[in-house]
């Protein structure tokens, strides 16, 4: 077991404070090992103390002693990558190439200006609904969790009434982020033509920029269809998409308000979980 496996195990039974270094270190254990104790206590909002109590409770015998366990567990890591790619008989590793093949791909596809320019849109729309049918609802439905976290006001349409429903009654106002892999989704896009008879804003998330879906939307974001890479039937044919969504929202979290949003939503739903845990 890692140093960081052991450390998001320990999470349930962490002091409220020092449960919060333990998820910072998760998400940025990089910056922790550039840091000295007064910067992580700083950025953390903790005391020093708080940081070298949470060090020595996770068998570690200082802060300095905390920083050469983070670095070796980031070598371990590079070896196992390493060791992995040389495995190429493995079906594990084939999934894996797969997988940056289609990240490769995508992003090649990707405009960042094209990006920017949606991002600029959630932040000035009233609402942003996400559309999708099918794999392709799953992924509205993460989609709307990642903005909901950030105080924007979203909601995923996942069935086909419901979507001509809100497309009638929908604004100028409004943004549809509308994910479809083929872009030839009928009630989809039946529903995105009533959209914007109703003068809403739309973004396409699809493989073909000549689809249906994509001759209606003002914005067409590429994404590698994986039906073409090879015949690996079971692999996840959201993902291209879903790499597109977290570099929008990863952008998105550049902006310090809806930061901070995210840190206080994510907070209180993991303090709520743990202290319910321990009860």
């Amino acid at each position: 077991m890692t140093f960081l496996t052991d450390l998001q195990n320990r999470l349930p039974d962490l002091p409220q404070q020092e449960r919060k270094i333990a998820l910072f270190i998760l998400q940025d254990p990089q910056f922790i090992q550039s840091a000295n104790i007064n910067q992580l206590a700083s950025t953390i909002k903790v005391s020093n103390a708080t940081i070298t109590r949470f060090a020595r409770r996770v068998n570690c015998s200082s802060f300095t002693d905390l920083k050469v366990k983070l670095a070796a567990a980031a070598a371990s890591s590079q070896v196992n990558t390493i060791t992995n790619q040389d495995n190429s008989k493995t079906t594990a590793h084939q999934v894996y190439d797969f997988y940056n093949r289609v990240l490769s791909e995508t992003q090649n596809k990707l405009d960042i200006k094209q990006l920017k320019k949606i991002i600029q849109l959630i932040k000035s729309a009233k609402r942003v609904y996400f559309y999708g049918i099918g794999s392709s609802g799953y992924t509205s439905l993460e989609a709307t969790q990642r903005l909901l976290r950030m105080g924007i006001s979203a909601f995923a349409e996942t069935e086909s009434n419901n979507m001509f429903m809100t497309s009638s009654i929908i604004s100028k106002d409004d943004l549809i982020i509308a994910i479809s892999s083929t872009g030839s989704t009928d009630s989809l896009v039946r529903a995105i033509e009533l959209a914007k008879k109703n003068k809403a804003t739309v973004v396409a998330l699809t493989s073909y920029d000549n689809s249906p879906l994509a001759q209606l939307a003002d914005i067409v974001v590429g994404v590698q269809d994986t039906n073409y890479i090879n015949d690996a039937r079971f692999i996840n044919s959201q993902f291209s998409i879903m790499y597109v969504i977290d570099v929008i929202t990863t952008l998105l979290l550049k902006n310090n308000k809806y930061h901070d949003r995210m840190t206080r939503t994510i907070t209180s739903v993991l303090n709520e979980k743990y202290d319910a845990y321990n009860k």
